[in-house]
């Protein structure tokens, strides 16, 4: 939150290597503003750029899903496959 809020500029280092560098505003315009997350299940993250296709989306799943906005945890996990390591 902090990132998004007063950063200019985010870059996303994966395995020492610089993979993105932006602003999050760019960042996260180019991974989906809307995120549909599994709940239950494998918890899988699908990403949309509008509400209304994500409630689509979500309209026909199985599993029990939360729609929310995207953040820079997502963006470093659509880029990298994996969650941020603590």
């Amino acid at each position: 939150e902090e990132a998004e809020a007063l950063c200019h500029r985010v870059g996303i280092i994966d395995n020492g290597r610089l993979i993105a560098l932006d602003s999050p505003a760019n960042l996260l315009a180019n991974t989906g503003s809307h995120v549909v997350e599994e709940v239950d299940g494998e918890g899988h993250s699908w990403f949309f750029d509008s509400r209304d296709k994500a409630t689509e989306h979500a309209a026909g799943m199985e599993n029990t899903v939360i729609i929310r906005r995207a953040n820079l945890e997502d963006v470093f996990i659509r880029l990298t496959g994996r969650k941020v390591r603590p």
